[in-house]
């Protein structure tokens, strides 16, 4: 590895990235990636061959790289950068750096969660499969279930993942934290011939709904224009479109009150979600400040 240019390590950095988090790698994934030959990309693959024989199998029949059951990472992937780019486009822009280029803080998070995990999981949203996980609840305990994954998502405290919960018939968001093995169920196939149509993100309404927040300076606030200043408000309000799956972590995060008459008076509430209506039918709402269903 040391003999090799800064241009190959980053371009043997992409091909165990690829293959770590989608579970397979194709020829044309350097050739778009880093605009080189087709040529020196099957030397790419060649030269990772020969450093890690045990990470990767060929498959003939269709024409790409798998990760072999035996695959161990040959780069120490940083988890928030991996999550980041992840989350940013798979693969776009990685360069297989081991330090940012610049000095950079991000919003604390709780406990990492594990890479091994991440990659099941997203090796399973890029293949279109099922996933069988162990995962402890706070209302359950450890379970094992199987869901259909389909988005990463930070909702600014935690990283989880949006699917549907075989076991619940529904759609939900399990924490990664809180995930203790995961297995890709491989005969599985996201098609509407094989599993239920149901189960696809297609079928997903709270994640595919759209809300628009209206949001304001606390009426209690004396002087409202410092915080229509923070916020770059544009005639005293704020207009966020988020998906509904998402509101309620969004209105957690920034301490929004959600109550009908603007009734929190805590110092922490400095936005008030002036049309409180928009959330009904919205399904995460235990965690938005003061809203009442009741009273919508």
């Amino acid at each position: 590895m040391e003999s090799l240019t800064l241009a190959q390590r980053e371009r043997l950095a992409h091909i165990d990235f690829v293959l770590m988090f989608k579970g397979e790698a194709r020829r044309t994934d350097l050739v778009e990636r880093f605009n080189i030959a087709p040529s020196v990309a099957t030397q790419d693959f060649a030269r990772y061959k020969e450093i890690a024989p045990q990470n990767v199998v060929y498959d003939e029949k269709r024409k790409q790289h798998l990760k072999a059951a035996s695959f161990i990472s040959l780069f120490d992937f940083d988890v928030i950068r991996t999550l980041a780019t992840l989350s940013q486009g798979f693969g776009d822009g990685f360069s297989g750096q081991l330090k940012p280029p610049l000095a950079c803080e991000a919003p604390y998070h709780l406990n990492k969660p594990s890479l091994s995990i991440v990659a099941k999981i997203t090796e399973a949203i890029h293949k279109g499969k099922a996933l069988s996980i162990n995962y402890v609840s706070l209302s359950s305990g450890e379970t094992t279930r199987e869901i259909v994954p389909h988005t990463l998502v930070d909702n600014g405290l935690r990283w989880h993942v949006r699917g549907f919960d075989r076991k619940h018939g529904e759609f939900r968001d399990f924490v990664l934290t809180r995930i203790k093995a995961a297995v890709v169920l491989e005969d599985s196939t996201l098609s509407p011939s094989v599993i239920k149509e149901t189960e696809l993100e297609t079928q997903d309404r709270q994640w595919n709904r759209f809300v628009e927040l209206e949001l304001v300076p606390h009426p209690r606030i004396k002087h409202r224009e410092a915080i229509e200043l923070d916020y770059g408000m544009t005639g005293g309000v704020m207009k966020v479109e988020i998906r509904a799956a998402t509101a309620g972590y969004l209105l957690r995060l920034w301490n929004v009150d959600c109550s009908k008459e603007a009734s929190l008076k805590s110092p922490e509430f400095h936005l008030w979600l002036r049309n409180y209506q928009t959330l009904y039918g919205v399904g995460n709402l235990a965690i938005a400040p003061g809203f009442d269903m009741v009273t919508a």
